[in-house]
């Protein structure tokens, strides 16, 4: 893998939410910008958030749905 696929601010993040209950996180994205994404039991969930807030990250509510990802949609 590349060296520049994270820095010391990622790595600190990730470091955080592991050390506060997520048992597990995923790095994405592209040309400077993404998402971490962790697994959090729901006991963990709220320190998990908080201490990656504490780093400057902030939260993004999703779900997972049958229909797949909408971003946009044409109204006629």
């Amino acid at each position: 893998m590349a060296h520049s696929i994270s820095n010391p601010l990622i790595d600190s993040i990730y470091e955080a939410a592991i050390k506060s209950g997520a048992t597990g996180g995923k790095i994405s994205g592209a040309g400077g910008g993404g998402f971490m994404f962790f697994f959090c039991p729901l006991i963990t969930k709220m320190k998990v958030l908080q201490a990656i807030e504490k780093l400057g990250g902030k939260s993004q509510p999703f779900k997972f749905t049958q229909q797949g990802l909408t971003t946009w949609t044409i109204n006629n």
